[in-house]
């Protein structure tokens, strides 16, 4: 699987870093001048095969510096885990938080890469004793993972869901509370936030709208943005052939264009 750092033949991600961070972002670099937006989350803000992200567009609209500190395949553990790329969201005017990746993430169960948080590490012993049936040497990657333990065992599987919720919820305040301008939850997706949990094939797997509605009293707001195109067939021209199956399951050029919008509206009021 890509890194964030890798580049197709036809656009220039300019990978950066900010504050000591050991995480890559996409480029060009941004001076961290006051007040400036930090974009944080996964696939949807960093922008892969979108030559102007919503990040990028968004700058223009507000008039302030945007940063884009998006991680393809990030949980909350990227950032948790990272001190550099944690202050350099701190210290902006306004955090803007893509709600994604519940499952991406060490919790009681199983522990993910601290930095690549789709990687399956290692089961904890409470994992093993709830399935001991299971052969974990297998497993490289978290989605894998859950999709075996559900198919041994749904009542069992319960368990683990209701931990993984759990766990994101009370690092999603963790992460809310060191940030010190106003924070926007971010929904970007192809479907509305779900009002019941999905099943393990679902893009977004455990969310539901009371999850996020639930962290309401610690956020400025929810930006929803649920585009009626995620990706045009006309939107392929900076995709290398052999992965337009990939870029089908990420957002277009228009997508971007409808979250630079949404997201220009909410916070501009904030910013001036």
């Amino acid at each position: 699987m890509d890194i964030s750092s890798t580049r197709n033949q036809g656009i220039d991600y300019a990978p950066c870093r900010y504050g000591g961070s050991r995480l890559w972002f996409r480029g060009p670099r941004r001076a961290l001048r006051s007040p400036y937006v930090a974009c944080l989350g996964g696939c949807g803000v960093y922008g892969r095969y979108v030559a102007h992200p919503w990040s990028q567009q968004l700058e223009a609209r507000v008039g302030s510096t945007v940063v884009n500190l998006g991680v393809e395949n990030a949980g909350i553990d990227a950032y948790l885990n990272d001190p550099g790329a944690l202050a350099t969201a701190a210290q902006a005017r306004v955090a803007v938080i893509q709600v994604t990746g519940v499952h991406n993430m060490s919790n009681r169960f199983y522990a993910t890469h601290p930095r690549r948080n789709d990687r399956f590490l290692k089961a904890s012993p409470p994992l093993k004793s709830l399935y001991p049936e299971m052969d974990f040497t297998e497993v490289h990657f978290t989605r894998h993972l859950l999709g075996r333990l559900h198919a041994i065992c749904p009542d069992r599987f319960d368990m683990v869901a209701q931990e993984v919720k759990d766990a994101w919820q009370a690092r999603m305040r963790s992460m809310i509370a060191q940030m010190n301008g106003e924070v926007f939850l971010l929904w970007f997706a192809p479907q509305a936030l779900p009002e019941d949990a999905v099943g393990v094939t679902g893009s977004e797997l455990f969310l539901t709208r009371g999850m996020v509605e639930a962290l309401a009293p610690h956020v400025r707001g929810l930006i929803e943005v649920v585009p009626t195109k995620w990706r045009a067939e006309d939107e392929f021209l900076d995709v290398p052939p052999l992965e337009t199956s990939r870029a089908a399951c990420l957002p277009g050029p228009t997508a971007h264009h409808h979250v630079a919008e949404a997201v220009a509206r909410a916070i501009i009021p904030v910013l001036h």
